[in-house]
């Protein structure tokens, strides 16, 4: 990692370099990014856990998530691409301040706030992820892997930005499919030789409704089931900025259809993989109590417990490698909210910086804020995850109405129906989530459907304005 970030760093020469890679990067290298970036420490710990203590139900979660993803990637890439090339934006904030017009400090200040609180939740909360595997696999102290992997982050985005980010999301996405597929494989191979196993009888066995695809729901309770776990659709709707940079990040048309093969290929061995690898888990071991008290620690204990020492440390890599993937992706569009769309556009505003200026500008800002997510993961932990579990439904259900009415209805958002969509959707996911209607529907069917109602009806009560003309091509662009 530290490697790939001292060869990014001999690479950036720009602002744009550093935030969206400048044109330098392949389609199916940012694909395998934007992939890995996703799925994360969640396809390789959460997925086999749920897998184990769900059964086949859990399949429907990478249905709505997968096919989410494959949606994103034929259907928002072209108008991320084509927005960017249109008006020389940087930063997926940026996108949408300069695609309106007027570019106000609002419409900049607004996303960047949200993006700022939510993702720091992220990216303590990918740190803790690395300490707590150190401490469950090799012992040491889990301060000491937090401190390691927040570090290790921090230096190789700081010095090679968005380069770097994304060729050493490729390598550890490469590695997650080396995790979730020799070993899945490995295992599956043992039990349909066996004739003493059977991945269905176990399950059966076991009960729980996890031999049914609905979990033993019937009815109602099973359209519940289905539509809580289709849910997670919304969230690759453009709704997720790290995931959105790749997009904005493409080069050409044929970069866009190499990306569009690749992450699809990797998304859906990798799905197959992780759910293999939790029902096997539960046909070879039944419920251990490492399991019991920790579902996470599913493909940990599969790894330790089934493969050569040498074997294992490159396996277990794969689990250090998604988390860092996904913090990585989540510290460089943190900075860039910070650095260029607060920084330079709202308090600097109208003044020229050169392009050292703002290359320093953005290194410090990433150093910042990931200064600032290792604090919050090191002194309250407690937040940390306070914040995760509004920040995925709070992202998506104000970044994902903005990106697909901008994209889809065209003139008709105005500036009112993007701050609209990025106070109801955020809100409405705090609300719900505190006063515990989640328990009831989940807030992923609610809030992502009030922030597309907010913004549509604040764009039809205060619409554009007709006499401003459309927006000249940026400086930013030129300078590309």
């Amino acid at each position: 990692m530290a490697g790939i970030g001292y060869w990014g760093s001999k690479r950036v020469q720009s602002e744009s370099d550093f935030f969206l890679g400048g044109e330098k990067l392949p389609g199916w290298a940012l694909a395998l990014s934007e992939r890995s970036s996703d799925m994360s420490g969640w396809l390789l710990l959460g997925l086999p856990g749920l897998a184990w203590a769900a059964g086949l139900s859990s399949v429907w979660i990478i249905v709505g998530a997968g096919g989410g993803a494959i949606f994103q990637w034929v259907v928002y890439s072209r108008p991320f691409m084509e927005g960017r090339k249109e008006t020389g934006a940087v930063t997926p904030v940026g996108l949408i301040a300069e695609k309106l017009p007027g570019d106000s400090a609002t419409i900049r200040a607004l996303p960047a706030l949200v993006t700022f609180i939510f993702f720091m939740g992220y990216v303590g909360s990918q740190f803790l992820a690395g300490g707590t595997i150190f401490k469950d696999v090799f012992g040491v102290s889990a301060t000491v892997g937090l401190v390691i992997i927040a570090v290790m982050i921090i230096v190789y985005s700081f010095a090679g930005g968005f380069l770097a980010v994304v060729w050493t999301d490729a390598m550890q996405a490469l590695l997650m499919i080396f995790t979730l597929i020799a070993l899945p494989g490995m295992l599956l191979v043992q039990v349909v030789t066996d004739p003493t196993l059977s991945i269905m009888g176990t399950l059966e066995a076991s009960g729980g409704g996890r031999a049914s695809w609905f979990g033993g729901a019937t009815g109602s309770a099973a359209l519940l089931v289905l539509g809580a776990n289709l849910s997670w659709f919304f969230a690759t709707l453009g709704g997720y900025p790290h995931l959105d940079a790749r997009l904005m990040a493409l080069r050409s048309e044929s970069d866009r259809k190499m990306g569009i093969i690749v992450s699809s290929v990797w998304g859906i061995l990798t799905a197959i993989g992780a759910i293999l690898l939790g029902l096997l888990a539960r046909t070879l071991h039944g419920s251990p109590s490492t399991f019991e008290a920790n579902r996470e620690m599913v493909l940990p204990f599969m790894v330790m417990e089934h493969t050569p020492g040498l074997l294992s440390g490159i396996l277990l890599a794969g689990a250090l490698a998604a988390m860092m993937s996904t913090a990585d992706s989540q510290l460089i569009v943190a900075s860039s909210a910070a650095a260029h769309d607060v920084y330079n556009k709202i308090l600097n505003e109208g003044k020229e910086f050169s392009e050292s200026a703002r290359l320093r500008i953005s290194r410090i800002g990433t150093l910042v804020v990931g200064g600032v997510g290792l604090t919050i993961a090191y002194l309250t932990e407690n937040l940390v995850y306070t914040l995760v579990s509004y920040s995925a439904t709070g992202l998506f259900s104000a970044f994902g109405p903005a990106f697909t009415l901008l994209f889809f209805w065209g003139d008709n958002l105005s500036k009112h129906g993007v701050i609209a969509a990025f106070l109801a959707g955020p809100l409405t996911t705090i609300g719900w989530i505190t006063f515990g209607m989640t328990d009831i529907v989940t807030v992923r069917l609610v809030a992502p459907p009030v922030g597309f109602a907010a913004a549509i009806a604040a764009s039809l009560i205060w619409p554009r304005s007709k006499q401003t003309a459309a927006k000249p091509e940026s400086s930013a662009a030129a300078q590309d």
